[in-house]
């Protein structure tokens, strides 16, 4: 292929293959794009040239990221077919002709120095030659008009692929991405570079697997294969992949196997998540954090004062999933259980969820509300309905990390799915004010006993039927209970 520029061929297969996993009109539906970015990168992406056309009233001023204005380059307004510097201060970009006209803007966008300057995962970032940074580094967005949307066309050069956790363009036969204005504030991981890619079906889509370049130990069907196993055991507690696509972001560094993961929303879906370049197939089979952050793609985004579910809910439903997929036993299940609830108990003093900061209230006192409501609803439904129900009825009703909710919209969705209102009582009980749990009793009833580091099952407590149930892979047609 010639030097002159080419369209990215692996966005256009990752596309593709979010438009033939289904569900994509869903998420993005056909509405005119009040912004149209087109992005043309240099060799290697060093830098970035942005066109952006804006329709009118949009307003005159456009930003960045904190401390990403530095980075933009020779910025024009279009006017009467000539090109006219714009203003241009800090972080934003004063286009006075954009107040209640459409219009063009243009600059270059120094990504390779923003990268090397910022080094900072959620604005911009250097992996071995890959830049790391999501759209909302480097395009100018107008302040947010509601639902109105944008549309990304990005072409790259020979050698440099683009890649991001945004929806492809319904619709569309090539590499365009779009979402809303308001999404691209926190819009998903995206990169450019010689990217390693890989595309894995699961039910009812596709982890759209990235591997950036770095010193590992492992070959790439090793990772395709890690990311299958999570995909898969995810998909099977949901009854299908709760998104039709996630970019997954594997970054090798580092010297612990599996380091630190993180997802990403808003318009898309996408994890980034950190290898060790000694990291062995035993250490990925042991694995725990890319099922997680997969996890969290089926759960919409909650306020800040709310995040603790999010993370309690990927917190408690991880080993779940993995036992169902046979990858952790149920003996490991509830030796975590055991060990970490306590964590996520309210100390003296300490406040409701929604006020609690601390590690143990995020993640074990999110885990903790889980398992209570887990528990709630199978002895209010005589173990027909759990928790994997309401979680289901939530994705059903369109909650995905893809958009941001209001709490009780999440929990008036899972109640309906399941017929009681546990879910919303609970919250009542948790969130504002803390709540005193007895898990001595909690175990005792479920015929869980502690022994050392052991754990063993006592068949004849009250609650034994749950407590297998909770481990057990759904009866067949209950996967559908809550399903597209």
């Amino acid at each position: 292929m010639s030097t002159t520029r080419r369209r990215s061929l692996v966005a256009l297969s990752l596309a593709a293959a979010a438009l033939a996993a289904g569900g994509l009109a869903r998420a993005a539906r056909p509405v005119p794009a009040a912004v149209r970015y087109v992005v043309s990168a240099g060799e290697g992406a060093r830098e970035l040239r942005v066109d952006a056309t804006l329709r009118a009233g949009l307003g005159r001023e456009l930003e960045f990221d904190t401390g990403m204005g530095p980075f933009v380059r020779d910025p024009e307004v279009e006017e009467s077919g000539r090109w006219r510097a714009i203003e241009h201060h800090d972080d934003r970009l004063y286009a006075t002709s954009c107040a209640s006209a459409a219009c063009r803007i243009r600059y270059r966008f120094a990504l390779a120095e923003a990268a090397r300057t910022v080094h900072d995962r959620n604005r911009a970032a250097e992996q071995e030659g890959a830049f790391l940074a999501p759209p909302s580094s480097w395009l100018a967005r107008p302040r947010s008009d509601g639902e109105a949307r944008f549309r990304l066309e990005v072409t790259t050069p020979p050698g440099t692929t683009f890649v991001t956790g945004l929806l492809p363009a319904p619709g569309d036969g090539g590499p365009a991405y779009e979402a809303t204005l308001d999404d691209l504030e926190e819009a998903p991981y995206s990169g450019f570079g010689p990217f390693e890619t890989a595309r894995i079906s699961v039910p009812g889509g596709v982890v759209d697997l990235a591997i950036a370049p770095g010193e590992r130990d492992l070959p790439t069907s090793a990772l395709t294969a890690w990311a299958e196993r999570a995909g898969r055991a995810v998909a099977d507690y949901y009854g299908h992949y709760p998104v039709p696509r996630v970019l997954v972001l594997m970054l090798p560094s580092g010297r612990r196997a599996i380091g630190f993961g993180t997802t990403l929303g808003n318009g898309g879906a996408s994890i980034m998540i950190w290898v060790g370049r000694s990291a062995t197939a035993a250490d990925l089979e042991r694995d725990w954090v890319l099922t997680h952050e997969m996890i969290h793609t089926a759960f919409p985004n909650m306020p800040r004062t709310q995040r603790w579910l999010e993370e309690g809910i990927a917190t408690y439903v991880e080993p779940i999933a993995r036992a169902r997929a046979g990858t952790l036993s149920v003996e490991e299940v509830w030796r975590g259980l055991v060990d970490g609830l306590p964590k996520g108990m309210p100390r003296p003093g300490d406040p409701g969820l929604d006020k609690a900061r601390t590690w143990g209230s995020t993640y074990w006192g999110g885990a903790l509300f889980c398992f209570l409501a887990d528990l709630q609803i199978r002895e209010k439904t005589g173990n027909r309905r759990s928790l994997d129900d309401a979680l289901r009825g939530i994705n059903a009703a369109g909650g995905s990390i893809f958009v941001r909710w209001p709490l009780r919209r999440a929990l008036d969705a899972g109640d309906r799915a399941t017929g009681t209102h546990v879910l919303r009582d609970l919250y009542g009980k948790m969130g504002e004010a803390p709540m005193k749990v007895d898990l001595d009793h909690l175990w005792q009833r479920l015929g869980v006993v502690a022994d050392g580091r052991d754990v063993r099952f006592d068949d004849r407590a009250p609650l034994a039927a749950v407590r297998r149930s909770i481990t057990a892979r759904p009866a067949p047609g209950r996967a559908a209970a809550g399903g597209r």
